[in-house]
């Protein structure tokens, strides 16, 4: 920004697309005529550049006429100009962001020789405050007078067929135009946020648009859809549709009246109309679109005569239904609390009654089959519902946030359940659920927090997502009739429980957490955030039979004081998604079948100790990770605070990040392997680093201090021989018999003759 000048030398053949790009100190630039070409946008947001020279006999452009802008020689194109610019007559086109962001432009002269004017040609020239297009123009191109917010006035000449699409954009100053005959095509946001406009007018004889009944909008002609209005605007009842964007960014349209020949509203029809108060929809619209009434945040109601024809409307999402702004439903000037839905009426449509809090009760007649996605999504004040017989679905987020609803009775013929229906119906105490229902949609009862009593469990099979299946149940205190062989399956609720308690166990309401032995859940697998938030199991038991545990699975479950497995080997692969997958996180004490782990040998047929295999298991003082264990994963034995003695087998070939971090007491560290893997230097703590000694094999100290991380511990060497001490027999120590493992990981009580683990070394009986 403080470049003023600057000299390009003949050498220079080729300048880069936005090369000077916001170079707003730059006032004047001259191009030697060794250049051939030069790229977009080269001088887009120069404010104060107001003389661009090219040298003569340059022979692919030119500035002749002195006008301070760049002709490309072949095609007598416009490419470059400056806020001072003439436009020499020569000139057949304005190209693409010739004058782009030349705010200090205030008036422009558009030959008769020029035939197009590019996209974004004039984009940002706020100071601009006419503009006359000449007859021989035949196409304004997109965004060409994108933002200029000083233009007052517009003549466009006969001879211009096609508007591109934002041509006129966000041209606030705009406050009249005429459309000629000759225009065939205008794009779309032509005119979006034109705050200003109140008059529109097309010529009369244009075959494809009119203006009829003097509307202040454009009316495409085929087809009768309106595609472009002014805050003044009134609909002729001849319009059908109204198309998409026609009274975008309206912001001065306070009122507008929608005939009932009008069937369709398109996308963002009415969008940031900011000062709409009101709509009325009538009973023809059958579809409304997109974001329709997006940013309409001063709609304080919507008004109908005809509930049935509501009813019957599409909405294509949330954002089109204007209910999403007002929340106020008015039937026939009546603000609707008690909602009987018309007799005949097969299915409430998607978003038919978002957002509509005023409701408090609801009737649905016996000919609905079918309640639709978020049809009453966050109906806070809705406090009874009556669903007939006749309903077999009810759909995602049907009755999402009705926080208001206390009870709520699905009938024999509901067969299923969608996504998140009653997610956060946080005053529902009971619940009933047919034996007709044979699907529950993921997060169905979500955040359900006073739901106290469930009723007929039966035939269940949840839908399989990523989050939420287990909180159908998981507020629950009692879960009557349960029977057998209720197939439960998904994410969050596991395997195939035949009694309550079970089902309670499953989703870990009960303080102790067991999975049966057989376990088998969908891939053997916890699945992510099961148990998320429960502070009520104090211990887990995790059978050999889980191979995978989900993201988050037990985040929260703050109460946890105790793991319990059976089999090192098979909780050494387990893959746990994150830190808080594994139970252990908050837990922090590991029992193996009955015991307190505190001295751990990993067992010689574990190849890989998994990602956080070990995280936080803070009672254990020594590890052995035994031959045959090729890879120690990502911060698989992070935050053991108490590990002391730690020895890695000369069999390892990997270690992870953090694998050993916040393992602050260590003090010796023996390693076997000659080949001194890289790692990153994250392995270990600087506590580690500063405090413990490296033990390698004789001959490697030199070749570790070379390695990450080793480098960074003080390092001596010694024998490994693989036994470090004979014993005739295991002697007590203080009246207490040493932990001893054989090389399963297995703590025995007895030895024989062998080779075992004692603290941490191996130790051969005779």
């Amino acid at each position: 920004t403080g470049l003023t000048s600057i000299t390009i030398p003949n050498s220079v053949t080729s300048i880069g697309s936005g090369a000077f790009d916001y170079c707003t100190g730059l006032t004047s630039i001259t191009i030697p005529n060794s250049v051939t070409s030069i790229g977009s946008g080269v001088f887009d947001y120069c404010t104060g550049l107001t003389s661009i020279i090219v040298t003569a006999g340059n022979a692919n452009y030119d500035s002749r006429d002195n006008c301070n802008a760049i002709i490309e020689t072949a095609t007598n194109e416009l490419i470059v100009g400056c806020q001072n610019s003439v436009i020499p007559n020569s000139v057949t086109s304005v190209g693409y962001h010739a004058f782009y962001n030349c705010t200090g432009l205030t008036s422009i002269t558009i030959p008769n020789s020029v035939t197009s004017i590019g996209s974004s040609a004039f984009r940002g020239c706020s100071g601009l405050t006419s503009i006359t297009i000449p007859n021989s123009v035949t196409s304004i191109g997109y965004e060409a007078f994108w933002d200029c917010s000083g233009l007052k006035s517009v003549v466009i000449g006969n001879s211009v067929t096609s508007i591109g699409g934002g041509a006129f954009y966000n041209c606030t100053g705009l406050t009249s135009i005429t459309i000629p005959n000759s225009v065939t095509s205008i794009g779309s946001y032509a005119f979006y946020g034109c705050s200003g406009l109140t008059s529109i007018i097309v010529t009369a004889g244009n075959a494809n648009y009119d203006s009829r009944d003097n509307c202040n909008a454009i009316i495409e002609t085929a087809t009768n859809t309106l595609i472009t209005g002014c805050q003044n605007s009134v609909i002729p009842n001849s319009v059908t549709s109204i198309g998409s964007s026609a009274f975008r960014g309206c912001r001065g349209l306070t009122n507008i009246e929608i005939p009932n020949s009008v069937t369709s509203i398109g996308e963002s029809a009415f969008s940031w109309c900011s000062g709409l108060t009101s709509i009325t929809i009538p009973n023809s619209v059958t579809s409304i679109g997109d974001y329709a009434f997006n940013g309409c945040d001063r709609l304080t109601a919507v008004h109908i005569s005809d509930l049935a024809a509501w009813c019957g409307i599409n909405f294509e999402n949330e954002y089109a239904n204007p209910l999403y702004e007002t929340r106020n439903l008015y039937l026939n000037e009546k603000k609707l609390t008690e909602l009987v839905i018309p007799d005949g009426i097969v299915e409430i449509k998607d978003f038919t009654f978002y957002n509509c809090n005023y409701l408090t009760c609801v009737v649905i007649p016996n000919s609905v089959t079918s309640i639709g996605d978020e049809a009453f999504y966050q109906c806070s004040g809705l406090t009874s519902i009556v669903i007939p017989n006749s309903v077999k679905s009810i759909g995602n987020g049907a009755f999402y946030g009705c926080d208001g609803l206390t009870s709520v009775e699905i009938p024999n013929s509901v067969t299923s359940i969608g996504d998140e229906a009653f997610s956060w119906c946080d005053g529902l105490t009971s619940i009933t659920i047919p034996n007709s229902v044979t699907s529950i949609g993921n997060k169905a009862f979500y955040s359900c927090s006073g739901l106290k009593t469930i009723y007929n469990f039966s035939n269940l099979t949840f839908s399989k997502g990523s989050s939420g299946n287990g909180y159908v149940a998981y507020y629950a205190d009692k879960v009557y009739n349960v029977p057998n062989g209720c197939s439960i399956e998904g994410d969050y609720i596991f395997g195939k429980p035949n009694d309550v308690n079970t089902l309670l166990y499953y989703l870990g309401n009960a303080r102790g957490l067991t999975l049966p032995a057989d376990y088998k859940g969908e891939n053997y697998a916890i699945g992510a955030s099961v148990f998320k938030g429960n502070t009520t199991i104090t211990s887990v038991e995790i059978p050999n039979s889980v191979t995978s545990i989900g993201g988050a699975a037990f985040e929260g479950c703050t109460s946890l004081t105790a793991v319990h497995i059976s089999d090192l080997a098979a909780w050494c692969g387990i893959d746990f998604a994150n830190a808080d997958a594994n139970p252990l996180y908050y837990a922090k004490n590991l029992y193996l079948n009955g015991e307190l782990l505190t001295e751990l040998s990993i067992p010689t047929e574990v190849a890989e100790v998994k990602d956080y295999a070990f995280y936080n298991c803070i009672g254990v003082t020594n590890i052995d990770i035994v031959d045959g264990v090729k890879s120690i994963g990502n911060s698989a034995f992070c935050g053991c605070c108490d590990l002391e003695t730690l020895y890695i087998s000369n069999t390892i070939e990997s270690i992870g990040d953090y694998a050993f971090a916040e393992c602050n007491n260590l003090f010796e560290i023996k390693i076997g392997s000659k080949k001194a893997i890289t790692s990153n230097d994250n392995v270990f703590s600087s506590d580690a680093y500063n405090n413990a000694c490296l033990y390698v094999p004789t001959g490697r100290k030199d070749f570790y201090a070379k390695t990450s991380p080793w480098s960074n511990f003080i390092i001596r060497e010694m024998d490994f021989t693989g036994i470090d001490e004979v014993l005739d027999e295991v002697k007590s120590e203080s009246g207490k018999v040493k932990a001893i493992y054989d090389f399963q990981g297995r703590k025995v009580d007895t030895t024989n003759k062998g080779v075992y683990i004692i603290n941490g070394k191996k130790v051969f009986v005779k």
